[in-house]
């Protein structure tokens, strides 16, 4: 009777022990190394992070050409504008009681100071402002003074001439009266809006016209520097 339990005993703990060395068995240790799994255990998975990189769809294959090119262009409109617009300030130098008479003290005589001053006025912004646009110095303030100047030779020439049916008379000298001072007025709004450009002082000599222009005004009102 002894020996029957001791056999069976014996069954028992074979048995028992076939379910630790059973190669089937082996998956249950081996799963363990899943992050999921040995959360369960109290330890924390780490898990690698794929970080995709971020493509900028607004960038074409075109941008490294155009980009340049349209500095060039800006550049290129900048000399041609200056170049063309500073003999109307010798004309005016040349010809200071001819402007002041027939122009300033007719059509603006509301204008405080004698006449003559406000045509020298007009000549200096146009002589030393192309002088200072050329080579992009202050470039928005002046290009601004010469945009100003050229929008009063506008109303000058609307006060003599009139619309001359603007947009689509055809008369007979082939353009408006006002038409090149209005041509200038637009490039010059562009200039006074958006600066020299890439290729000027103010970007390759002073940093950056607008960095000026608040370090500037950072030391006159006591702002903080960054």
């Amino acid at each position: 009777m002894n020996f029957t339990k001791a056999l069976f005993v014996v069954v028992a703990l074979a048995g028992n022990s076939a379910a630790f060395t059973n190669p089937g068995n082996a998956k249950v240790l081996s799963n363990l190394s899943k992050p999921s799994e040995l959360a369960a255990f109290g330890r924390k998975a780490k898990v690698a992070k794929v970080v995709e990189p971020e493509i900028d769809e607004s960038v074409t294959m075109f941008d490294p050409i155009a980009e340049p090119v349209g500095d060039v262009a800006v550049l290129a409109l900048r000399l041609a504008t200056c170049a063309l617009l500073v003999h109307h300030g010798f004309d005016k130098i040349q010809n200071v009681d001819g402007f002041s008479a027939n122009v300033v003290a007719k059509f603006f005589g509301f204008l405080p100071g004698p006449p003559s001053f406000w045509t020298l006025s007009a000549a200096a912004t146009q002589i030393a402002g192309a002088g200072l646009l050329t080579v992009g110095i202050l470039a928005r303030p002046v290009a601004f003074s010469m945009m100003c100047t050229m929008l009063v030779a506008v109303i000058f020439h609307l006060l003599n001439t009139g619309a001359e049916g603007f947009p689509l008379a055809v008369v007979p000298q082939h353009s408006y009266n006002y038409e090149l001072a209005a041509m200038y007025v637009g490039v010059l709004a562009y200039f006074a809006a958006a600066g020299a450009g890439a290729y000027s002082v103010d970007e390759i000599v002073l940093g950056g016209e607008l960095k000026l222009y608040e370090s500037g005004f950072k030391k006159v009102f006591g702002g903080e520097e960054e």
